[in-house]
């Protein structure tokens, strides 16, 4: 039994998540506080959606697509769906469905398909994700938006508008926090009507799965609204642990002060004493981001952002039994 836990800051970053628009005002997704403050997020869709473009585009990694229809009609017998066999093909095939998870109800091919058992197909995510939460308040600052520039050059020539269109956003900078955890027991398998849980992967392209995962995390990118938003790393902390618990997502709490961050080292610290194997604990800095960076680095073995991703990639090769993958 293992997981793996890690929470981030993110680099500085701007307005990452909208919701609904609200006459000509683009809303970013916000919560409110008990003190009547405000944090906006990124939703654990929206960092997901990243991580899954990310792994299509960079990794190789298989997204569900319309040819699940082939996985059913290839898993029948008869008119009923093996669910046993359906779910573990797609584990084996489709990156999104083994580490994501899914669930489909009312399959059908020409007809609707009866299951073995059961009254869908489901599977519970390994990899799960928070909400990212951003470090600093939003203030309700706004952005004036027209297209004067494109609508005098072509859109009054060639769509029936009379004026140009006129639009506020919300925006917000700030840095981001949000915890990823991954059941490594669970990644590459399938559990079966009866609990059982079967391997569909082999140790070594379990743990590539989860690499790769880690190597998204250290680059991962927003694309919003025609910009790039970076959500690389500039904080890490975590490891691979007998408990599966997030045990920092609690633990890290920063401040910004003066255009840097000031981290709570006695909280993390105080979280850190949770963890079974503490000398497994992982920290990792992108350096000049803390102003209390000495105070970091007093109590605890910092290592830098890309060493912390390299020490974390060790322990879950250790954790699978592999050398290299």
């Amino acid at each position: 039994m293992g997981g793996l836990t890690i929470t981030v800051i993110t680099s500085k970053a701007s307005s990452l998540n909208y919701g609904e628009t609200i006459g000509n005002v683009s809303v970013l997704k916000k919560l409110s506080r008990g003190d009547g403050s405000q944090l906006t997020f990124v939703s654990d869709k929206a960092l997901k959606y990243e991580i899954r473009r990310k792994g299509k585009e960079e990794k190789g990694w298989k997204l569900l697509d319309e040819k699940l229809k082939e996985y059913i009609e290839g898993n029948l017998k008869g008119s009923e769906l093996d669910v046993d066999a359906f779910g573990k093909a797609l584990v084996k095939d489709y990156h999104e469905f083994d580490l994501f998870g899914g669930l489909f109800t009312n399959l059908k091919t020409d007809k609707k398909v009866k299951l073995s058992y059961g009254d869908s197909v489901k599977r519970t995510c390994p990899v799960k994700v928070t909400y990212a939460f951003s470090v600093s308040e939003f203030s309700g600052d706004l952005n004036f938006l027209n297209n004067i520039d494109a609508y005098n050059r072509y859109i009054k020539h060639v769509e029936d508008k009379p004026e140009q269109a006129i639009a506020n956003s919300e925006e917000h900078q700030s840095h981001y926090i949000y915890t990823l955890a991954v059941d490594l027991n669970r990644a590459g398998g399938w559990e079966k009507e009866d609990g059982s849980y079967e391997d569909v992967l082999s140790k070594e392209e379990k743990a590539k799965r989860v690499l790769d995962l880690l190597d998204i995390v250290m680059t991962l990118s927003r694309q919003i609204k025609g910009r790039w938003e970076s959500l690389s790393p500039v904080f890490v902390v975590g490891g691979v642990f007998s408990s599966k618990h997030p045990f920092f997502m609690e633990g890290v709490e920063a401040q910004e002060e003066k255009g840097k961050l000031r981290l709570n080292v006695a909280r993390l610290r105080e979280c850190a004493e949770l963890v079974p194997e503490q000398n497994k604990v992982v920290v990792g800095v992108l350096s000049g981001t803390f102003i209390n960076e000495s105070e970091l680095r007093n109590a605890f073995s910092v290592k830098t952002i890309k060493e912390a991703f390299e020490e974390l990639k060790k322990q879950v090769r250790e954790y699978y039994g592999v050398s290299q993958v």
